[in-house]
């Protein structure tokens, strides 16, 4: 029986998480007042909820596994997101050491609380009382219940945990201990297991458990928390395995750059966002999340349970594919990482969905009932010529949705009353003014990302023709056309206007 080895910084203050209960978050993100609002920070970067929104499927439950601490299974927040067995199974074990995991329970406890080295598994996954808490911060991240009036909210409303204790607290996790896990969680149908610690040089069981499961998609990170360097010389482990059921994810910080992970585009696959978010913790209690590796292993969990959530059929490597191809591009991860950006939920929705032939949703949160997307879609028009008869722009809008497109006339009037009016023969008189009289309006579909839609879209052209709303060709003079893009959910972008003449 070996041990994993795991740097002190790596999981994510680990040894001084219970510090996270107490004591504020870092200089450059202020304590949260409000929870429930707080929280949705990071989900609004990562654009969770208009992913949600985008599901063209209620989605399922997703069994999921976070190897870690144990989870706080009586947490309000985390009690209602636990596996349930439905019949009683043999328990996991690193040595054969037997046991019976009941029905209805979420899962087992393969150390036991003897110190690390002696295993006494038992039949309670709990994360012990007046430990880090690791695990259950961790797990919140990825599933926390959503809309139940306290803390925050996971990444991911459909996550269910199968709950198995793999790791003491003081950075004491053993290869030969996550590899039966593995196995366990893969044959009750977890989809997708979170790491948030590194191993040393990789062994055989630990290997073989992961490209034996691959259906499961481990997702896992680079580095600790010591600061950006480039880890692709140090083979950082599991990252390294190179396996299409492995994502590799670091941090991100809040303008988009380089943060307390690592990076390498051998090693890292995609960034996300970690600090100010409202996570559980041991006791019931909630507490927030700064800048750490351990964090970012579940954001990116989540987003890949909610793709499965929307089509259970998807392979690891169709998700994997998915997060990856559908990042925001952002110039500080340019040839930092596989795919050069961070982790865009409401992309990756869009881009599986259009891969698997699903076609998007109306808003309704994929079934879920438990989110309201009131983000803005932005809008961005360039150009504008008029060419026979026709009107020609560019045009890009961040999500799905419809482009509403009024063509307006320039004509002279005179101001009367606070108003530019028609110039009449009564009117003469008046000071000289500009007005707009409307021709006609069109309104075109935005879908996917060929189409102008998301943050790496391909700039959209347009051609109006120059008609009447009657059909009749318009004359010559100065126009404008007025945009305004609106979302699946109903929220309008702000309006651009294109002068043509």
């Amino acid at each position: 029986m070996s041990i994993t080895t795991i740097t002190r910084t790596a999981i994510a203050t680990v040894a001084a998480s219970a510090a996270l209960v107490a004591v504020a978050p870092a200089a450059d993100a202020a304590a949260p007042t409000d929870p429930q609002a707080s929280s949705q920070q990071p989900l609004s970067i990562l654009r969770v909820p208009q992913a949600l929104d985008l599901a063209g499927r209620p989605l399922q439950d997703v069994p999921v596994l976070v190897a870690d601490t144990g989870l706080d299974l009586q947490h309000p927040d985390l009690a209602p997101r636990l596996y349930a067995l439905p019949s009683a199974v043999a328990a996991p074990s690193a040595e054969g050491a037997g046991g019976t995991v009941q029905a209805g329970r979420p899962g087992w406890d393969l150390i036991g609380t003897n110190a690390p080295g002696a295993l006494a598994p038992d039949d309670d996954p709990d994360d012990p009382p007046g430990g880090s808490g690791h695990g259950t911060m961790v797990a919140g991240v990825l599933g926390a219940a959503w809309n139940n009036g306290v803390g925050g909210a996971g990444v991911a409303p459909n996550a269910r945990f199968v709950a198995l204790r793999t790791c003491w607290d003081g950075d004491e996790c053993f290869q030969s201990v996550q590899a039966p896990a593995i196995d366990w969680a893969a044959a009750r149908g977890a989809r997708v297991a979170s790491f948030s610690w590194l191993s040393g040089p990789l062994e055989d069981g630990l290997r073989d458990a992961i490209v034996s499961h691959p259906q499961t998609l481990f997702v896992t990170i680079p580095s600790g928390n010591g600061g950006a360097f480039d880890a692709d010389g140090d083979d950082p482990q599991p990252c390294g395995l190179d396996a299409p059921n492995v994502l590799c994810v670091s941090t991100s910080a809040p303008d988009d750059g380089l943060d307390c992970g690592a990076f390498g585009p051998r090693s890292v696959d995609v960034a996300v966002p970690t600090r100010n978010n409202i996570t559980t913790t041991n006791g019931g209690g909630f507490g927030p999340t700064s800048c750490a590796t351990s964090f970012a292993a579940p954001t990116a969990a989540g987003v890949a349970t909610i793709l499965f959530g929307i089509d259970p059929s998807a392979s690891p490597a169709d998700v994997r594919a998915a997060i990856i191809d559908s990042a925001r591009k952002v110039p500080a991860w340019a040839g930092k990482s596989t795919s050069g950006g961070i982790v865009d939920a409401a992309a990756a929705v869009t881009l599986f969905q259009q891969r698997r032939g699903i076609a998007p949703g109306n808003g309704g949160g994929g079934g879920a009932g438990d989110s309201q997307d009131r983000t803005k879609p932005s809008l961005t028009v360039g150009g504008g010529r008029v060419s026979r008869g026709f009107a020609s722009f560019s045009v890009r809008v961040s999500e799905p949705g419809t482009v509403r497109f009024a063509i307006e006339r320039r004509l002279s009037g005179r101001r009367a009353s606070g108003r530019c009016r028609p110039a009449t023969a009564a009117n003469r008189r008046r000071p000289r003014c500009v007005r707009w009289a409307a021709q006609r309006t069109q309104s075109i579909t935005f879908r996917d990302g060929t189409a102008g839609v998301g943050a790496d879209a391909k700039t959209r052209k347009v051609r109006l023709a120059m008609k009447s709303s009657s059909g009749k060709r318009l004359p010559s003079g100065t126009y404008r056309v007025v945009v305004r893009a609106t979302d699946a959910a109903g929220n309008r972008s702000a309006t651009r206007t294109v002068t043509l003449r």
